[in-house]
């Protein structure tokens, strides 16, 4: 997935590693919190199983580049990998690319194909992962544009 956000990648950066606040402004989140060295994020899946993952990095290049994956022998239901990669191709302009995998982990076999084959019926996990990232951007470029018009004022 790739988007083009207005603000510098400093911004971006730092917004995208404030997990806490993530569930104020992507509507999918439920609950997002401190596991250890990862994070745990709760979201809502397809009724009645909610979608838990637990993340931490496993690559850090600040403010560009940023890999994670599950974290090992913490409960969740979704093993997932990704990375995000942050350019600015001009100034105050940052191109996001993120890749994220994400694969049920249920404790049998049998949950595991259901839920592959409920999301491949019903679920989008594609379209969501759009849509919380089209979230993000819009809560940025507002947030980055009142600190700007703040600190034109003052």
């Amino acid at each position: 997935m790739e988007l083009n956000i207005k603000a510098p990648r400093e911004v971006v950066w730092e917004a995208f590693q404030d997990f806490s606040s993530w569930p104020a402004w992507a509507k999918a989140l439920k609950e997002v919190s401190r596991v250890g060295s990862g994070w745990r994020f709760r979201a809502g899946g397809q009724p009645p199983v909610d979608l838990v993952w637990v993340a931490e990095a496993t690559r850090r290049r600040p403010p560009e580049f940023l890999e994670f994956r599950s974290v090992p022998g913490v409960p969740h239901n979704l093993e997932i990998y990704g990375w995000l990669r942050l350019n600015e191709p001009e100034e105050g302009t940052t191109h996001l690319e993120l890749l994220f995998e994400g694969s049920p982990h249920y404790d049998t076999p049998l949950l595991d194909k259901a839920a592959d084959w409920y999301a491949s019926v019903f679920g989008e996990p594609n379209k969501l992962l759009k849509v919380t990232f089209e979230q993000f951007k819009a809560h940025l470029e507002k947030t980055h544009n009142q600190r700007e018009l703040s600190t034109a004022m003052t």
